[in-house]
């Protein structure tokens, strides 16, 4: 089940994060900042019993500085926990987030969904190309060095 996170929820954000982006940098400082922003929001997906299996993070903001600044929705983060892979969990919460940002989409006139996902993630890249992300122009680099993609997916 889906529900939105709140802030005592954020810890457990913050450490099932870390753990999922280990080799990608300090989340334990990044997801923190994320959380704090007002146009950001999260989702936690968990069982019957109430234990969180997986999160996802959208965030909403404008693009620059001009009074023509775009804005932009990003799949900040989606991780699930190591025992719940595999399942549709990471499907399901995908799902979700583009959902919500197709939701909000015409109204606050944004054209795409982005993310960046590591280069040696293929299963997530997979994931994404399933759900309509393609790759586009450039990549990115995280905190340690590690290559990324860009992606996109057009919101309707």
């Amino acid at each position: 089940m889906i529900r939105r996170a709140e802030v005592a929820d954020h810890p457990w954000i913050i450490a099932t994060g870390a753990e999922a982006y280990r080799d990608l940098g300090d989340y334990t400082r990044i997801l923190p900042s994320w959380l704090e922003q007002p146009g950001v929001l999260a989702w936690i997906d968990h069982d019957l019993q109430g234990r969180g299996r997986a999160f996802a993070m959208l965030g909403f903001y404008m693009e620059g500085q001009s009074p023509n600044a775009e804005v932009v929705a990003d799949l900040l983060a989606l991780a699930v926990l190591p025992a719940f892979q595999r399942r549709g969990i990471g499907s399901k919460l995908l799902t979700h987030v583009i959902e919500v940002a197709e939701r909000v989409a015409p109204s606050s006139r944004i054209g795409n969904l982005r993310l960046t996902v590591a280069e040696t993630n293929v299963s997530a890249q997979r994931l994404y190309a399933r759900a309509g992300f393609r790759v586009v122009d450039g990549s990115a680099t995280y905190d340690r060095g590690q290559r990324a993609l860009r992606m996109v997916r057009p919101l309707v």
